[in-house]
């Protein structure tokens, strides 16, 4: 009895390490350095399943949004070329849009607000993008007037943050944003996402087989 049980626990343990969340971008600073009206976007490449569960915005200072702010996230196509951003180019519709407002800004974490959002994303290339910023909500820009780090929560390795980003025209914010920045992979404070690992099939058969094991085994008790 005491071994089956400790078996399930174990393998509970594993699928709650595989769903654990991470923030894909933790920001050092609160405060934006640039008001620019067109999208925003961070190119990256999942190398295994995610469920994006949340979606973010940068919040300059913290204080609620004073402009709206649109997050998605774009399938991207590299043209066969994946060390030339240049040829990119957005397929389909973006993927969970969400926007932030002053009456419902979402729910402030570090230096983003966040949202409840539900994408799942195969291994692929995509580009996270943010609009809206402006006047009154700044962004944040790594190249522009001083510096803006980050650090990235890649997951252990399930995504990839890559290129030098990418802007897109004011007047179309909406669109995929095709003029390319010169870096680095995460240039701009605009868009976040908090996203959970996909668990492999394996892994919730082996839970399915170590549940059945252990009732079998009460029962036989």
């Amino acid at each position: 009895m005491k071994k089956a049980t400790s078996i399930l626990i174990a393998a509970s343990m594993v699928c709650t390490a595989a769903n654990a969340a991470n923030t894909a971008i933790e920001a050092t600073l609160t405060a934006g350095n640039q008001e620019y009206g067109g999208s925003l976007g961070l190119d990256f490449i999942v190398h295994s399943p995610i469920a994006i569960t949340q979606l973010g915005a940068f919040d300059h200072n913290g204080d609620g949004m004073n402009l709206d702010i649109s997050v998605g996230i774009y399938r991207r196509d590299d043209g066969g070329t994946p060390d030339d951003f240049a040829d990119d180019a957005g397929v389909g519709a973006i993927l969970g849009l969400t926007t932030f407002t002053n009456v419902d800004p979402g729910t402030l974490q570090g230096s983003y607000r966040f949202k409840d959002a539900s994408v799942t994303l195969d291994p692929g290339n995509y580009t996270l993008v943010g609009w809206g910023y402006g006047a009154g909500e700044s962004n944040g820009n790594d190249g522009n007037t001083g510096a803006w780090p980050t650090t990235v929560n890649d997951g252990g390795g399930q995504i990839e943050f890559v290129g030098g980003s990418r802007f897109g025209d004011a007047a179309t914010p909406e669109a995929f944003p095709s003029s390319l920045d010169g870096g680095p992979s995460i240039r701009y404070g605009a868009g976040n996402f908090v996203y959970d690992a996909v668990p492999e099939p394996s892994t919730f058969g082996l839970l399915a087989l170590t549940g059945a094991a252990f009732f079998a085994r009460r029962r036989r008790d």
